[in-house]
């Protein structure tokens, strides 16, 4: 999830992020971006069916103009995140929207977007609730200014510092590529009745962390337990929030009878324990099991605001499954399902981050028809071969260093693999 872009939402690219045009088609809990002004520049049709405006009839308008009764409490949040570059989370309140009439409760959470350093908007989400309750006033929090310029002839001194700043940006180079690497696998497992393949490629130069990642490991003789994430932004906090999802996923799998969503809301609890951060992430956690005497498989999967993996006919028709569930580190309680399909002899499963579709410059971005196209031409093809192809596809649009990381995970049935 690359923070890099020209305009981001917390390191979210609001403008044509896969990621954020997936969230806005098909999210039902509403989502809202507004500009420096807390005017709507943009909101999802969620939202708008419970204001009772259409989705254009927004933009421009603020929060006030559209829910006159009781748009106080989210007017000062919004205006404190845009002041100090930090979120407000799970803010409580009740508008009355000019057109919907009856009074309405929302749990609402705001983010900064950010450009060159500067806040320049919020991006919300909100959640309508049954219950009723006062909305609850936003305390206060000290924000921080920095950036003096210093302009002057380069002295011994400032050579001396050049060098070791060198000298420390390649140290910190082998830290961070020793980091990246520990966060995943050292190699997939072999797994009965599968066949699995796996590719990582990091953002930029390789100076930075990044937040994709990506495991697999058993829970028992039979099940095993596949993961593809994404965190926001890059850097040490990315990778603190990158081990803290392997982790935590890995310590919640050994509960007897845990369900892959019952697993990310635990995933959940633990990344909304850290309420100083504006970081969350997007996941998807999927069981395998053998799919019985038809050499099969079956994948029970659970979405968290990620790209929907493709399940991928033998003919090579590319179908999203596992739905759209909510994002990791927004809600207290996430609404994620579970969806359960098989596949069959010659039909591939492709988990992937955003960074397999936005590769390369806007206009030649892989994009969802162009990996749907890719995975046709690969019909009948080992996931080796399929994980291949889209690296050479992805790469092949790159004309500078990658803005984004990429993370790839395909299996497939192979009923004579280590039986």
């Amino acid at each position: 999830m690359s923070d890099g872009a020209t305009t981001t939402a917390a390191g979210l690219e609001v403008s044509s992020s896969a990621l954020v045009e997936s969230l806005f088609a098909g999210a039902e809990f509403g989502l809202a971006v507004l500009d420096a002004d807390l005017r709507f520049a943009r909101v999802n049709a969620a939202l708008a069916h419970a204001d009772g405006l259409a989705v254009d009839d927004h933009v421009g308008k603020t929060m006030a103009e559209l829910w006159p009764g009781g748009a106080e409490a989210s007017m000062r949040a919004a205006r404190q995140v845009l002041e100090t570059g930090r979120p407000v989370r799970d803010l409580r309140v009740s508008v009355r929207p000019r057109e919907a009439g009856a009074e309405r409760s929302f749990d609402c959470s705001i983010y900064p977007i950010a450009e060159d350093g500067e806040v320049v908007g919020v991006w919300t989400a909100l959640r309508e609730v049954t219950e009723d309750r006062p909305a609850v006033p936003v305390p206060g929090a000290d924000g921080e200014a920095t950036g003096v310029l210093v302009v002057g002839q380069e002295t011994t001194e400032a050579v001396r510092r050049r060098q070791a700043l060198e000298q420390e940006l390649e140290d910190e180079h082998r830290i961070v590529t020793q980091l990246q690497v520990s966060l995943m696998p050292d190699r997939l497992p072999s797994v009965p009745g599968a066949d699995m393949a796996s590719a990582f490629r990091p953002a930029g130069d390789g100076h930075e962390i990044g937040g994709d990642f990506f495991d697999v490991f058993p829970m028992g003789p039979e099940c095993w337990m596949m993961v593809i994430g994404d965190v926001c932004g890059k850097g040490a906090e990315a990778a603190a929030l990158t081990a803290l999802a392997r982790y935590t996923l890995r310590a919640a799998a050994i509960q007897e009878g845990a369900e892959p969503a019952e697993l990310l809301v635990q995933l959940n609890e633990a990344v909304m324990l850290q309420r100083d951060d504006t970081r969350f992430l997007t996941a998807v956690c999927a069981f395998l099991e053998s799919g019985g005497s038809d050499g099969g498989l079956r994948i029970t999967l659970s979405v968290a605001g990620h790209p929907s993996p493709l399940k991928v006919s033998a003919a090579g028709v590319a179908t999203k499954v596992g739905g759209l569930g909510a994002l990791i580190g927004v809600w207290d309680a996430p609404d994620l399902r579970e969806e359960v399909i098989h596949l069959r002899q010659g039909e591939r499963l492709v988990l992937y981050t955003d960074g397999v579709v936005e590769a390369g410059a806007p206009s030649a971005e892989l994009g969802d028809e162009g990996l749907a196209q890719l995975l046709a031409d690969t019909a009948g093809q080992s996931a080796a071969a399929t994980v291949a192809a889209i690296e050479e596809a992805v790469l092949s649009r790159e004309k500078a260093a990658p803005r984004d990381d990429l993370a790839v995970l395909v299996v497939r049935p192979d009923p004579e693999r280590d039986r």
